[in-house]
């Protein structure tokens, strides 16, 4: 028993810099996501039907695939076009992409033309 309390308090400083880690990463996604977001449910709302239709797809797509697919495309998908990316930023462009498509979802649903 003192043992797996030992073991606990020894791995305190790791799962604590792991739990910042995954704060920033998530925050910096939810900020990238929301940005592109607003951008998207403008055009979303656009009269200019190009303009909407790009929108509807964006949005299509990323919500109905799911996240973990997204990220393995983006981190092991995009070498084969030439486009090499560290683990991370692969990680927030994701989430970023990700988030977009529901926020814009979220604000296009909360904008109300009276």
């Amino acid at each position: 028993m003192q043992e797996s309390i030992q073991l606990v308090i020894d791995s305190a400083p790791f799962l604590l810099k792991g739990a910042v880690f995954t704060l920033q990463l998530s925050i910096g996604g939810m900020f990238f996501g929301l940005v592109l977001g607003f951008i998207l449910a403008l055009m979303r709302m656009s009269p200019v039907w190009p303009v909407k239709w790009l929108a509807r797809m964006y949005i299509s797509i990323f919500r109905g695939t799911p996240l973990i697919a997204q990220l393995f495309m983006i981190y092991y998908g995009l070498p084969q076009f030439g486009i090499e990316l560290d683990p991370i930023p692969a990680a927030m462009i994701g989430l970023s992409l990700n988030t977009a498509a529901y926020a814009a979802e979220t604000l296009r649903g909360g904008h109300r033309l009276d």
